[in-house]
């Protein structure tokens, strides 16, 4: 076909219309979910008025909420002693919310923030398995997420003369770390405050599958894990060096984003604000007004 001398060729367009060879589109996967808060469903009014140990407990644990303040002591409320019918009832009420925290050991503890942030679920098991203690906790962070998080803790050692092949910048941030630590430890012997965290983002540094697995190897990991789901998930991991933390974000395709270390008692992005804790005891009055 012409047109003026100029030939003009039909081309054809559109899905399927070209060879792709050995050539195959791989499209980034979309994001398939995002956990959010939910609005716990709710006992009928009739059917909590019928509980009274849940009602108490209900004002026991609004009280504690309006009084706490970050930084001071927790408050625990057990549940062992309630009856299997208000026990039922509160686990309506907190439901369960986007934090949770296992805390391995003989007696391993597996604690879950409820949908009202701060006020936290601590099971403890036997070696068998058998429930033990069943608390209701009103912190930032649970007491024993703290106490328990470095007791496996050793003294950061390596031979810089005798490195794995492959391994090219983990020495020296394990260098970065020994002295990190040693700063945090001589302010934790003081008694003075640490303000900001110390923090070595790896997604910045040419590392290595060697490297990763040789500074996993020195640090070690420690006994607990915290996974706070949102937009993706943020998995923090205490190691065995003194106040050394492993904070990885992933996207909602569990896609590692951001992988950090932070020097510090407790990552910020594990604990409650005080703005949180403030919300939940508004929220908390509210379902009051409503079931009670």
């Amino acid at each position: 076909m012409e047109n003026n001398g100029i030939p003009l060729v039909n081309v054809p367009m559109g899905p399927g219309s070209q060879d792709e060879g050995d050539m195959v589109l791989d499209y980034m996967k979309m994001p398939s979910e995002m956990a959010s808060y939910d609005i716990p469903i709710l006992p009928e009014a009739e059917t909590v008025a019928e509980y009274p140990q849940a009602i108490a407990l209900m004002d026991v644990l609004q009280r504690s909420l309006d009084s706490y303040q970050v930084g001071s002591e927790t408050h625990k409320i057990t549940l062992n002693a309630l009856g299997e019918g208000d026990l039922e009832i509160m686990n309506q009420i907190l439901g369960e919310g986007e934090v949770s925290i296992s805390i391995a050991g003989i007696q391993p503890v597996k604690t879950q923030e409820t949908v009202l942030a701060g006020v936290w679920r601590l099971r403890r098991f036997s070696e068998s398995g058998e429930l033990i203690d069943d608390i209701i906790e009103i912190a930032d962070v649970p007491q024993l997420a703290s106490l328990n998080a470095f007791s496996t803790q050793h003294e950061l050692k390596f031979d810089a003369d005798n490195i794995p092949a492959g391994v090219l910048n983990a020495p020296s941030v394990l260098v970065e770390i020994q002295e990190a630590s040693a700063q945090y430890r001589q302010a934790q012997m003081e008694g003075v405050a640490i303000e900001f965290a110390h923090v070595i983002n790896l997604s910045l540094l040419p590392f290595s599958p060697q490297d990763h697995a040789f500074l996993s190897q020195v640090t070690g990991t420690g006994p607990v894990t915290i996974l706070s789901r949102g937009y993706g998930n943020c998995r923090i991991t205490s190691t065995q060096i003194e106040g050394l933390w492993r904070v990885q974000y992933f996207n909602s395709t569990d896609q590692l984003i951001l992988d950090t270390l932070e020097i510090t008692e407790m990552p910020l992005v594990a604990c409650a604000a005080q703005e949180d804790l403030d919300d939940s005891s508004e929220r908390l009055k509210e379902i009051r007004e409503v079931l009670i």
